[in-house]
């Protein structure tokens, strides 16, 4: 009971710091018996845990660190949901005293000297020396003297030797050994149970753009509870999280569950017989479990490829119109694939140094890649779409303002103080490149401290200024607030609070997608269309070479591959809209759209000379060809931009009034927000084309 109210309310939290989270092949999970869940990469810290709670459907229990657990909040929060404590040796590092250096490392490379050192009081034979930055670690065997030990290993990487030999010597810590048995007897306990089990094989969040080496740990608990109980069934599901923009508000994330492995009974076998036959058991199915991750993960060298794959990504032109998040994420994941295999190929480098030099061409005019088509209109056409998006801006931004005040305080405060955890994170880490993971973590446990504390305090000063108001002040509302309880008055104030931040939510997203729509439109009017028109036929050429070559390639990797079912390929997905918040912005704008295509009906029969008057029969028109999908990686909410690009501001205009009228009794049957109009014959670019025209009336 205990577990399933916290699960629900970290759920919902995580759910309203994401605007959409997409799974992708949940159906994989078996529904009875022991799993583990191997989830990588661990790039979300606290949060990552809660996604693969909302998608799993089973209880799942997490492998948590105990330094974590340690902590009041969090260790109170994980010891509801259940979390198996783990001893991390990087949590029990100290630093020693002095510095350490090898005198010889030809003839006597396991003595270490110290300089300034306590060996005797603070090493003991069993303990680890680690070296900076993960350069380096090996067990003592034996302590001499205060500055003389012997390490069972040799350090053999490079960058210990060259911090090793130096003459003043390195700086070191001491770890010191650790007892797994209890942790490992509980995993036992669980998955014999029939329980889940989460675990992160990396050991620890980070945010590269590839996962880290994997622990060995997983498999142990694998091939030892099988080991224990041969009629078992565990199986390991690979989980992949793949976030676009992780440490953002109202980002979007995708999980994706791979194909489940079962335990293979030879290295079962193995794992019993113990010594090089147990290591060599644990390192085969590490190795497995690790190509199961590659199959729902994106991982490449470097963010520069990881962008250049993204970018042939968008560029490329599937048959299908529209790909779900899940989807285009999958697709990525194969065109990394591909890249890695055809990189050497002079057709592949000719395309990345183009694709390059267009990021250039994006980065110079401050745009992104799904707004180059839009460019592509006159002077007269986007100097009147650029006028309704700024007083459709202002009318948001009116909307939004009072929301947007009254949580200022928490906006600076969690930015503010998530950014220097950050930095306290990479100083403390050797993996992290600039600690990313742990902001959306803070940002969170901030907010969920600061919010309820400041709207009692904006509650709080509300009742006092009513029941205090000075004597002339006869206002009747003020007279009937005044009337109330200080109970019901504070109450009302909450509610108030809480209404003008989700309103501040729900148009302000909605805001911030027209100001990156106002850049490309601005462009236009200062360089005029014959300079964007470069661009966009750049794009254009790119796009056709990618698509070519892609699918000439394609089946060469997977034999399945097909330009006609691109979507069926990519497997089964869904999106969850986890919030209240996110429905009310899409029946805003099906609203809109409604209003628009009824508007558009009026007009094409009132302006027809085969049909005079609005009675006239809808007539068969062509499919209407959608828009290609604008999700990339942190782009404008498609829906908006979709709806952006096709009102104009007379049918804005016509659409509030229709609104209006709606309400009142009306023998004609409305538009249904979510049918398209039946006798829209004309193609989009007609109906785009004919929409700027009457803005550009309007406005003359």
């Amino acid at each position: 009971m205990v577990y399933d109210l916290f699960r629900a309310f970290w759920t919902r939290v995580v759910g309203l710091f994401f605007r959409e989270i997409a799974e992708r092949n949940a159906h994989l999970i078996p529904q009875t018996g022991p799993v583990m869940f191997v989830v990588a990469p661990h790039h979300n810290q606290f949060v990552d845990p809660v996604i693969l709670l909302m998608h799993a459907r089973r209880r799942v229990y997490f492998l948590t660190a105990a330094a974590s657990m340690r902590r009041k909040f969090i260790g109170f929060y994980g010891r509801c949901l259940r979390g198996i404590p783990v001893e991390r040796q990087q949590d029990l590092a100290k630093r020693g005293s002095g510095r350490i250096q090898l005198e010889d490392r030809v003839e006597a490379p396991l003595v270490v000297t110290g300089i300034g050192t306590r060996f005797l009081e603070e090493v003991e034979p069993g303990m680890k020396v680690v070296l900076p930055g993960g350069a380096g670690q090996a067990r003592v065997a034996s302590v001499e003297s205060d500055t003389q030990l012997t390490l069972a290993a040799e350090m053999r990487e490079l960058a210990a030797l060259e911090l090793l030999t130096k003459a003043e010597g390195t700086e070191f810590k001491i770890v010191p050994p650790v007892n797994q048995d209890d942790m490992y007897h509980a995993v036992y306990d669980r998955l014999n149970r029939g329980e889940c089990i989460g675990i992160f094989p990396e050991g620890g969040s980070h945010d590269r753009t590839q996962m880290l080496p994997l622990k060995a740990g997983a498999t142990i608990m694998a091939l030892g509870a099988t080991a224990a109980n041969p009629g078992l069934g565990l199986k390991i599901v690979p989980t992949g999280l793949n976030y676009f923009h992780p440490s953002k508000f109202r980002s979007r994330a995708v999980i994706d569950f791979g194909e489940p492995i079962d335990v293979p009974a030879e290295l079962v076998e193995r794992y019993r017989q113990g010594g090089d036959a147990k290591r060599q058991a644990c390192d085969e199915f590490l190795q497995t479990i690790a190509e199961g991750l590659k199959q729902v993960t994106l991982n490449t060298p470097d963010l520069e490829t990881l962008r250049l794959i993204q970018a042939g990504r968008r560029l490329y032109r599937p048959t299908q119109h529209t790909l779900t998040m899940a989807q285009q994420v999958e697709l990525t994941r194969r065109f990394i694939k591909g890249y890695n295999t055809y990189k050497d190929m002079p057709e592949v480098s000719d395309l990345r140094d183009r694709i390059a030099h267009y990021n250039a061409q994006l980065r110079y005019y401050g745009i992104r890649d799904h707004q180059v088509d839009s460019m592509r209109i006159g002077r007269p056409q986007a100097g009147a779409l650029f006028a309704w998006r700024v007083l459709w801006l202002l009318l948001m931004g009116l909307v939004a303002l009072p929301g947007l005040v009254i949580n200022m305080p928490v906006l600076v405060i969690t930015a503010v103080v998530s950014k220097r955890k950050a930095r306290a994170a990479l100083a403390a880490s050797s993996v992290k490149v600039r600690a990313r993971d742990v902001i959306a973590t803070w940002k969170i446990l901030i907010a969920l401290v600061l919010v309820p504390l400041l709207y009692s305090v904006y509650a709080v000063l509300l009742v006092v200024c009513i029941h205090h108001a000075p004597a002339w002040t006869n206002a009747d509302t003020v007279l009937r607030l005044a009337s109330m309880s200080s109970v019901s008055l504070y109450l009302w104030a909450w509610a108030l609070a809480a209404f003008m931040s989700y309103t501040a939510l729900v148009f302000g997203e909605q805001a911030v997608d027209i100001i990156r729509s106002i850049r490309p439109l601005f462009l236009t009017l200062v360089v005029g269309s014959e300079h964007t028109e470069l661009l966009a036929q750049m794009r254009s050429s790119l796009a056709d070479d990618i698509t070519e070559l892609v699918n000439e390639l394609g089946p060469q990797i997977y034999p399945e591959f097909s330009t006609t079912r691109i979507a069926d390929q990519l497997g089964q997905t869904s999106s969850t809209h986890s919030n209240a918040i996110n429905m009310s912005a899409d029946a805003f704008h099906r609203s809109m759209r409604s209003g628009e295509q009824a508007l558009r009906q009026r007009f094409a029969r009132s302006t027809s000379p085969s049909c005079p008057t609005p009675d006239c029969p809808d007539e068969p028109s062509a499919p209407r060809q959608r828009r290609a999908s604008k999700y990339a990686f942190n782009p404008p909410t498609p829906r908006t931009m979709e709806s952006l690009n096709n009102i104009s501001p007379m049918e804005f205009l016509s659409t509030a009034t229709g609104a209006l009228s709606s309400l009142l009794p009306s023998s004609t049957p409305d538009t249904p927000a979510s049918e398209e109009p039946a006798n829209d014959a004309k193609s989009a670019h007609q109906q785009d084309a004919e929409s700027a025209n009457k803005g550009l009336f309007f406005f003359t």
